[in-house]
């Protein structure tokens, strides 16, 4: 099928999320309000025009919170499309493949949001027909996620005759499949018994029965459900209910299988605190972690950076340059030079020109910043620090930066005091400094990201009568502000990976155990379980190395999975990536320290 296009659209396309036999779903946005939304593109071979209609009835019909909706029918040039709500944080299935362990609590209560859906569809008459994780649609919360039903694509209405010859076509999943829906059957009870293999599923770990589609139905009509002992033994009368043969033996409603959950999660765990994951269990330490190279430091580093043949080394007010032979080697420096600020270093990055140094001043309000981008290479004899200076001292109360990945252009934002709640940012031109756009007044953003030489993100998160958001804003490089999306965290030390900039990983300020796991194009959004809340966040080509100041380290693949994890048992204060699958830390201890190169695919092939 090929791509939509959508050149007249009021939505601007920004990836493909998904796709099955009738069609695929993009991820698009609202050109006027910056809104996001999930384009359905059915097939009209596949999905032909009547079930089309049939199924923009049943959602324009039911208005729940979980149950998505639809906005419009919008065509295009090869079709038309469902405009529908879009959810950020995946599918049911994509949680279920997650690696971190969900708390019971959180499991019983995306059941109950299922429930919910269903009980508003059922009461309008509507059977869902095909309830399975693939079609519970999640968004984020603020404590976890919300469950909403989709994909009414082959629903029935309740008072339809049966046997209307569905049985040629798409009947629905067999792994969740009711028994009397091989037969042509279809009432509320379907759809509950669904639901009790999914709440079987969630618990135990795996479906109460597998093998190909032909002996999933035959086990579904004749064999019985057995409950293993780890399911709590409040919940197992509720799921034999559920998955009883005869719809008849089943729940009555959506609202009586609802009512049971809620009385079961009152006995299961009734005054347990919420967490959105169970501790996950560690990996086995990898006890052949490769030390490539160990030098002694003389001072604390508090900042590392590494940029071919040369190490930067941030110590207080102090910068040093070591200059090595082999980019892949430390060994003895053939050359190092050293520079002092007058103020402390904050922020270091290396672009093509230098290293920029961000400094702050903080003995008196309002804070004077100072940017400065020093290279060695071009070292002046007897050269002062002034001479490195980039632009004027910046008196601000706060003050944050970014720097384009070319060094083109710096974004600069600063507020000049704790009652005027808002900044002044502004695009310079590098190196002469000339603005790129008039400054423009905004909420402080406590961080700026460079993503490419076109684009930059700015993040707001922000705290209003117990609600928190995060707002993402792009910029781009004619300094023009571009609205974005929000996210129901608070979020803090967003890092992009080297070679997909689109893609970060941050921590929740609510829990730090848990990391957030950011791809932009299109927007997707995961909680990672993780041991510890860390400190230090590197990319990597593999993915990211996390790690603690008390020399704990795990390494994530881009997908947020665990596949490696040490102890070094280090205090660490500086951290970064040294090449492909290599990492530079230093750590500091009752004034000793050291510069370590590791060689991390050793960790990777413990795993492995």
């Amino acid at each position: 099928m090929k791509p939509i296009s959508l050149h007249r659209s009021r939505y601007r396309i920004l990836g493909l999320i998904g796709q099955g036999q009738f069609g695929r779903v993009y991820c698009g946005v609202n050109r006027q309000t910056g809104e996001l939304v999930a384009l359905k593109d059915l097939n009209p071979q596949r999905f032909p025009t009547n079930r089309f209609l049939r199924e923009f009835s049943y959602l324009v019909s039911l208005r729940h919170p979980n149950i998505v909706s639809c906005r419009a029918i919008e065509h295009h040039a090869n079709g038309r499309y469902l405009v529908m709500d879009y959810c950020e944080a995946g599918t049911l299935r994509d949680l279920m493949n997650a690696e971190g362990k969900l708390s019971l609590t959180y499991r019983l209560n995306l059941i109950t949001d299922i429930l919910l859906g269903l009980e508003q569809a059922h009461d309008n008459g509507i059977v869902h027909c095909d309830i399975k994780p693939e079609n519970i649609l999640l968004s984020l919360t603020n404590q976890g996620w919300k469950a909403k039903i989709t994909d009414f694509g082959i629903a029935r209405l309740s008072q339809e005759e049966q046997n209307l010859g569905e049985g040629r076509g798409y009947t629905g999943s067999p792994a969740y499949m009711a028994p009397e829906r091989s037969y042509g059957q279809h009432s509320a009870a379907c759809d509950l018994y669904s639901v009790g293999i999914m709440l079987y599923e969630l618990i135990v770990g795996e479906r109460p029965f597998s093998g190909l589609p032909g002996d999933l139905i035959l086990a579904h009509l004749n064999q019985r459900v057995t409950i293993p002992d780890i399911v709590p033994f409040a919940l197992k009368k509720t799921i034999e209910t559920a998955l009883e043969k005869l719809p008849q033996r089943r729940f009555a409603s959506a609202k009586q299988m609802l009512k049971a959950i809620r009385q079961a999660a009152e006995v299961v765990e009734p005054q347990t605190p919420q967490r959105v994951f169970a501790p996950p269990e560690l990996l086995p330490q990898a006890k052949n972690l490769e030390i490539l190279e160990q030098t002694s430091l003389k001072a604390a580093v508090s900042h590392l950076a590494v940029k071919g043949r040369q190490i930067y080394l941030g110590m207080w007010k102090h910068l040093s340059c070591q200059t090595y032979v082999d980019s892949s080697l430390m060994g003895e420096a053939i050359a190092e030079h050293f520079i002092s600020f007058p103020d402390p270093i904050i922020e270091l990055n290396l672009r093509t020109q230098g290293c920029f140094v961000l400094t702050r001043a903080s003995t008196r309000l309002p804070v004077k910043y100072n940017l400065y981008c020093w290279s060695p290479s071009l070292n002046l004899t007897n050269a002062s620090v002034e001479e490195y200076q980039v632009c004027p001292p910046i008196e601000a109360r706060q003050l944050t930066h970014a720097i384009d990945l070319k060094g083109r252009w710096l974004a600069l934002a600063s507020q000049s005091n704790d009652k005027d709640r808002y900044s002044q940012f502004q695009l310079l031109k590098l190196p002469d400094l000339l603005s790129i756009h008039p400054p423009v007044r905004s909420p402080l953003p406590p961080q700026l990201l460079p993503l490419d030489s076109c684009h930059g993100l700015a993040l707001f998160p922000y705290q209003y009568h117990g609600k928190q958001r995060t707002y993402f804003y792009f910029f781009n490089r004619r300094g023009l502000i571009i609205k974005g999306f929000s996210l129901p965290l608070m979020l803090f030390s967003l890092t992009p990976l080297p070679q997909s900039p689109y893609q970060l990983f941050g921590i929740d300020a609510n829990d730090p155990d848990v990391g957030i796991l950011i791809n932009l194009k299109p927007l997707k959004v995961t909680r990672v379980a993780l041991n510890f809340s860390p400190k230090f966040i590197v990319g990597q080509s593999f993915g990211y190395v996390l790690a603690n100041s008390q020399g704990q380290i795990i390494l994530l693949d881009q997908d947020g999975f665990r596949i490696g994890y040490c102890n070094l048992s280090l205090k660490i204060t500086a951290m970064t990536n040294f090449g492909e699958s290599q990492l530079l830390l230093a750590s500091w201890s009752k004034g000793q320290g050291n510069l370590f190169k590791f060689n991390l695919s050793t960790m990777l092939d413990v795993q492995d």
